[in-house]
């Protein structure tokens, strides 16, 4: 039976077609995923566009966080 969850380097690869120029992903503990990115406006475009582009990529409980050096937003667990 193959599994349908994205493991963190299969989901790093897919968002690094996804992202603007400069965000880059990383996994900052075992169910929370964060952008970084270059600016402010990059990553508000970025946690504005998460629920088409990066929720379905999610499993359930996991947590995105969206920061920039004068910008942070953080997601409630992805409900299952």
């Amino acid at each position: 039976m193959a599994s349908n969850i994205l493991g963190p380097q299969s989901l790093q690869l897919l968002l690094s077609i996804l992202l603007p120029r400069g965000c880059r992903l990383s996994l900052v503990s075992d169910n929370t995923y964060r952008i970084s990115c270059p600016d402010y406006d990059i990553a508000h475009t970025v946690w504005e566009n998460r629920i088409n582009c990066i929720y379905p990529l999610l499993g359930a409980g996991e947590v995105l966080e969206v920061v920039a050096s004068d910008y942070y937003a953080r997601s409630y667990p992805k409900p299952s």
